[in-house]
């Protein structure tokens, strides 16, 4: 009862009236706020933009890290400053949910963008999941609003509008939600990133680049997390000893975990010349240049991947539990870009033989789901903050 009643005054008076209190001052329509939802430093989310706005004259860029998972009452603090701070910013951009950015109506000509912080539109989540058990109640999500009040969300595709609109809880007739590209990806269309993913191997895993250049080939394997975020694990069906006997010839293999989950991966001691867990020593966007396949599950980096056009593979060995668990926008069955396998030897099977890779169809999942993503991006989100 304590918490709710705590909830209700910072959403219904604390943060309003930090609010106002910033709404005193002047709006500066050159004030741009990067407020960092979950981490504490600049992502991918933003830097694009944040360096290409650094560019321009006159323009005051702040960061504020909100950094909401840590726990603690020190959020409070750092939501009555971002409040205060926010008054008087001509734009203000998010790339996560939070309902701090729901809780009053924005001053006339101020902008709050949402970036979110993945492309395309596969698991669900917000609204769409206040049914399952780790959703928020509906009832909740409705009372205390994150998204009412953004200007702009940046998806990936026209494709991904209906379901950010259906999560996001907005009606059909805002228009806010627009397929202009999302600015990370415009990292994969620029030759030096490339050529920097290749020096990055070299550091982080000179054993798998040695290899690359002996003629193997990279496999990455970059599952989503299992559990809730705050208990993720490791999926470790993966069989690693028999990926190596079957492919250990032709292929070394990348790990990379999700960022949620802490523990290292187990790999046997006799396969540590074969597989190698990067995960602390390499971005996935590095990880994506230079993979020659990719294996996968439910994560959405099969959206960024697909830019290359290169083979996925989908291992998905719990794919009716975590289809009843989470839920998808999409029959995963007829969604997904590459051959779906449940065990570690179907598994090998595949990638050995190349079966089930279409590159017809692959290109239509481009297109279908990251049209918006040319490269230019960035320059169309900083057109619409300095407009």
């Amino acid at each position: 009862m304590i918490k709710k009643i705590v909830k209700w005054l910072a959403f219904r008076v604390i943060y309003p009236c930090a609010y106002r209190v910033g709404c005193i001052r002047r709006l500066n329509p050159k004030k741009v706020i990067f407020a960092e939802v979950r981490h504490s430093f600049l992502t991918d989310s933003y830097r694009l933009i944040y360096e290409q706005l650094k560019k321009l004259p006159d323009y005051r860029l702040e960061v504020v890290y909100l950094v909401t998972n840590s726990g603690g009452p020190g959020y409070l603090w750092r939501y009555l400053k971002l409040c205060f701070k926010m008054g008087s910013a001509g734009c203000i951009l998010c790339d996560d949910t939070c309902n701090l950015f729901g809780a009053f109506k924005l001053r006339k000509g101020t902008k709050l963008i949402q970036t979110w912080h993945s492309c395309g539109a596969f698991k669900k989540w917000g609204e769409c999941i206040s049914d399952l058990s780790f959703g928020e109640d509906i009832e909740e999500l409705r009372k205390y609003p994150a998204h009412t009040n953004y200007t702009l969300c940046t998806v990936s595709s026209e494709e991904c509008i209906a379901p950010f609109k259906a999560a996001f809880g907005l009606p059909e007739e805002n228009s806010c939600v627009k397929a202009i590209g999302v600015s990370r990806t415009d990292v994969f269309f620029r030759e030096e990133n490339k050529v920097r993913a290749f020096e990055n191997l070299e550091k982080a895993c000179p054993e798998a680049n040695s290899a690359r250049k002996a003629g193997k080939k990279l496999m990455l394997y970059a599952p989503t997390y299992r559990g809730d975020a705050d208990k993720a694990y490791i999926p470790e069906e993966l069989d690693i000893p028999l990926m190596k006997s079957a492919l250990g010839d032709d292929y070394v293999l990348l790990i990379k975990r999700h960022g949620f989950v802490k523990r290292k991966w187990d790999i046997p001691k006799d396969c540590e010349d074969f597989a190698f867990d990067i995960s602390e020593s390499m971005k996935i966007e590095d990880l994506l240049f230079v993979s020659d396949i990719c294996i996968t599950d439910y994560s959405s980096l099969i959206f960024e991947y697909s830019l290359f056009e290169r083979p996925m593979y989908f291992f998905a060995f719990d794919l009716d539990e975590f289809y009843d668990y989470r839920g998808f926008f999409y029959d995963y069955n007829e969604f997904v870009p590459g051959p779906i396998v449940k065990t570690s030897a179907e598994l090998t099977k595949k990638i050995k033989t190349g079966e089930g890779f279409d590159k017809s169809a692959h290109k239509a999942f481009r297109e279908r789901f990251m049209g918006a993503c040319d490269g230019n991006s960035t320059k169309r989100i900083v057109d619409y903050i300095t407009s």
